[in-house]
């Protein structure tokens, strides 16, 4: 592919033309061949008001249907940006600032639950039944009820409950977990 240096008022942009609202003029020295389009900020120029407008809304609906909320949440405020008050890219920018939210708290969410299972298996290396305890009755919390890995953390916290109730190591009780706070 021939790559093409446009001159405009004294620019040298390798590839590409810099429009900068200049209308479209022509690049220097070179003519539009027909049927050739045109580069991209010509034809946002071009472009009127409803179709920025629904543009920004189509490209912020397929950005949230690929779970890109953020890319979403631009083209949707673009949007109300050309249609101040718009119903439509305000409910949409609600949705995605909602989602945006939701996605924040699931990954608040996993990070904690990183952090009690790091904890859980230094208590549990090192017999503290007690801080073992309060990590899985916390996990308990944080998983979903229908889960597997629920179910197993329950049967877990039985097992040490039984160890609590023969105050097994009392030496090393609470060494991970001072107080038994996780």
């Amino acid at each position: 592919m021939v790559r093409l240096q446009w001159i405009m008022t004294g620019l040298v942009v390798g590839g590409a033309s810099l429009m900068l609202g200049l209308g479209g003029l022509q690049p220097y020295g070179l003519a539009q061949p027909e049927g050739m389009e045109l580069p991209v900020e010509a034809e946002l120029l071009k472009q009127t008001a409803a179709q920025r407008y629904t543009q920004a809304m189509l490209v912020g609906y397929a950005a949230a249907e690929q779970g890109d909320y953020h890319t979403a949440l631009i083209n949707f405020r673009r949007a109300l940006k050309v249609r101040p008050g718009d119903r439509y890219a305000s409910a949409a920018i609600r949705n995605m600032e909602t989602s945006i939210a939701q996605e924040r708290a699931e990954a608040a969410k996993l990070a904690e639950i990183n952090r009690l299972e790091t904890t859980l298996a230094s208590a549990v290396a090192a017999n503290d039944w007690a801080c073992a305890a309060a990590s899985v009755d916390r996990l308990v919390e944080l998983v979903p009820p229908t889960s597997t890995d629920r179910a197993r953390l329950v049967a877990y916290r039985g097992e040490l409950t039984g160890l609590i109730q023969s105050r097994d190591n009392l030496d090393q009780w609470s060494t991970i977990c001072p107080g038994g706070r996780v």
